[in-house]
């Protein structure tokens, strides 16, 4: 004989079980951090700005670039024009950019372009031909670190491409 057993769960209630997990697993997935996202976001980030010196610098007669302080915590984009002028980046609400406060950092120097487009690396950016040593072959590596791991801009030598 049959009876009508009240053990086990109905279809709707297996189906709400079901749309409760997925949505907690949509939000932990979500709020999980991927390694290395916002290492590779502020590289970019940088080789845009690196970009966007280079071109302000071939439309004046006064090299601009990137300078950093002496960690590579921090770093501001500059004009020179017989002294260092900071200039605001788009889209920073400040001078400068602090990388330190993201646990990041990038190497310590003066990224400068010349009103050509190449890269003028000399510590006076006013000199009008930096020297060998200001240059290395085959060109200026710029590395963005988070202590963790990093990646690395390539500024060509004599063209001034950033990769």
């Amino acid at each position: 004989m049959l009876t009508n057993s009240k053990s086990g769960f109905t279809i709707v209630e297996i189906l709400v079980v079901l749309i409760i997990m997925s949505l907690i697993m949509v939000f932990a997935i979500g709020r999980g951090r991927v390694t290395g996202t916002d290492l590779k976001v502020q590289t970019e980030v940088l080789k845009s700005q690196l970009r966007h010196a280079q071109s302000r610098a071939m439309n004046d007669n006064n090299p601009w670039g990137i300078q950093t302080d002496n960690t590579g915590g921090t770093y501001w984009l500059f004009r020179f024009d017989g002294s260092f002028n900071q200039i605001r980046l788009p889209g920073e609400d400040g001078l400068t950019v602090n990388l330190a406060a993201d646990g990041m950092s990038i190497t310590p120097g003066i990224y400068s372009f010349d009103p050509r487009g190449i890269p003028h690396f000399d510590s006076n950016p006013a000199a009008t031909e930096p020297s060998a040593a200001d240059l290395p072959s085959p060109g200026q590596q710029i590395t963005v670190s988070d202590g963790s791991g990093n990646y690395i801009i390539l500024v060509t030598r004599k063209t001034g491409f950033i990769q």
